[in-house]
């Protein structure tokens, strides 16, 4: 059942059985404001939250809604783990902020690989890029999570292949530096195409975060643009101030994500 109708239907289960929202929320262990917002059709709680709220009530999930309920990804543990799982996107939130201070150096080190062939610079590119991977991560993981969330699974899929794609084009790179050298462009090309398709589709998948309004729609759209641009291949300048654009709205997007689970 969607919202609006989801929220009046609650409503009207807790009318029924004479709970104000506040003896409600106190055997839900969710807070008011919460209860006020799912009941107005403002937010769309989760599946756990929902059977949580009936089972106080004294109503069974299936029978309320006419279908068997189903455990989505990892719901049990994010019920039970739910300080955890804010703490791993304050955690994602604090390296998405590393992961775009390292990118200016990590730009800066890519050029001059080109010219430096020196074992104390291979040292030092070996470890800017050991930190971006880390950082890079640590953050997507955090998008990771909010796509299991809130059911967006494509947000669950782009996300993990950026991860995926990022680690290995990472190590590439590196190895560059003592073979391979000659297929460096070669990558190169092959990195721009794969990101161009996974920013597009991670674009699409954070505009589908309609809770967050005009920020997850604008953040969504500037993914599609740096995804488009770094298709096109000639346009792969901009998709750098594009991209370092749009990481600043999605470090804010996972402090919005957090401030909201803190509130279910």
């Amino acid at each position: 059942m969607e919202q609006p109708a989801l929220g009046k239907k609650i409503l009207e289960l807790r009318k029924q059985k004479g709970f104000t929202q506040e003896e409600l929320v106190e055997q839900c262990n969710i807070n008011v404001r919460t209860i006020q917002r799912i009941e107005a059709g403002d937010v769309s709680p989760r599946s756990y939250t929902i059977k949580a709220i009936l089972e106080v009530l004294g109503f069974d999930y299936e029978t309320v809604f006419k279908e068997p309920y189903q455990v989505g990804n990892f719901d049990g543990v994010l019920r039970i783990n739910k300080n955890s799982i804010n703490k791993q996107l304050n955690l994602a939130m604090i390296f998405g902020i590393v992961y775009f201070l390292t990118v200016f150096f990590e730009i800066g080190v890519d050029i001059i690989s080109l010219e430096k062939d020196s074992a104390f610079f291979k040292m030092i590119y070996i470890i800017i890029k050991s930190v971006a991977i880390i950082s890079m991560f640590l953050f997507y993981r955090g998008f990771v999570i909010t796509g299991v969330l809130f059911r967006n699974y494509l947000l669950q899929i782009s996300g993990f292949l950026i991860i995926v794609f990022t680690f290995f084009f990472s190590l590439l790179d590196i190895t560059s530096l003592y073979i391979w050298q000659d297929f460096i462009g070669v990558f190169g090309i092959a990195q721009l195409l794969s990101y161009g398709v996974l920013s597009i589709l991670f674009g699409i998948a954070i505009k589908r975060l309609i809770n967050f309004g005009d920020l997850s729609k604008w953040t969504g759209i500037l993914e599609i643009i740096t995804g488009v641009c770094l298709l096109l291949i000639i346009l792969a300048p901009i998709a750098i101030f594009t991209q370092l654009t749009v990481e600043i709205f999605e470090i804010i997007l996972l402090y919005r994500i957090l401030i909201n689970n803190k509130t279910e």
